[in-house]
């Protein structure tokens, strides 16, 4: 089974994960991604600045390729205000699952659809709660002497090793991997019904 759309769709983004999701479902796209600032602006809410980025994200790539849909998202973990980001080595991966050992925290990912000519536009937030284990010193050292860490938002990958830290999930379960899966295809459908077709 696939689903097809009658224009071309682009994945604004380099992560392996959407574009794994986006495949799961036999959606036919291209990757270009959009290599924005991700900082976050000074009193900006976490929804507000997901919200902002990847519509930023979609806009950038949208006014090169005017005749697709593209798609931006993007991903964040969140604890006491704080966004965590991708540890950059072994003492920030560490640092982060200290953080979120035997916590909760959100994830929150923001994504943004723009249609051919600048139509069709809607961006939504989607947020999951994630519950962590006590995690041990042997389990952070198992953990960050593996490759897993270093390229996620919060240094750990649910679909990965790092699923044994998590104790529960509220929300979207693909949403903490990087794209909220249920949502993005309900967008698809009601934002262009007489484009989007299930076929075998």
């Amino acid at each position: 089974m696939t689903i097809s759309l009658s224009f071309p769709f682009i994945l604004a983004s380099a992560s392996p994960r959407r574009r794994d999701l986006l495949r799961s479902v036999g959606l036919k796209f291209k990757v270009i991604p959009a290599f924005a600032d991700e900082s976050r602006e000074a009193g900006e809410t976490p929804a507000r600045h997901v919200r902002r980025l990847s519509r930023n994200k979609a806009q950038t790539v949208a006014l090169r390729h005017p005749k697709s849909l593209v798609l931006g998202a993007v991903t964040i973990v969140v604890i006491d205000g704080m966004i965590l980001g991708k540890p950059k080595d072994q003492k920030q991966a560490r640092d982060m699952l200290r953080r979120l050992s035997n916590r909760t925290h959100s994830v929150y990912t923001g994504f943004t659809l723009i249609g051919p000519t600048g139509g069709l536009l809607k961006t939504r937030v989607v947020r999951s709660s994630v519950q962590f284990k006590k995690i041990s010193v042997e389990e952070m050292d198992w953990y960050v002497n593996g490759d897993e860490p270093y390229d996620k938002a919060g240094g750990y990958a649910v679909q990965g090793r790092g699923a044994y830290f998590i104790k529960s999930i509220r929300g979207s379960y693909t949403n903490v991997i990087g794209l909220p899966l249920c949502e993005v295809l309900e967008e698809l459908k009601h934002l262009s019904p007489v484009h989007f077709r299930w076929t075998s």
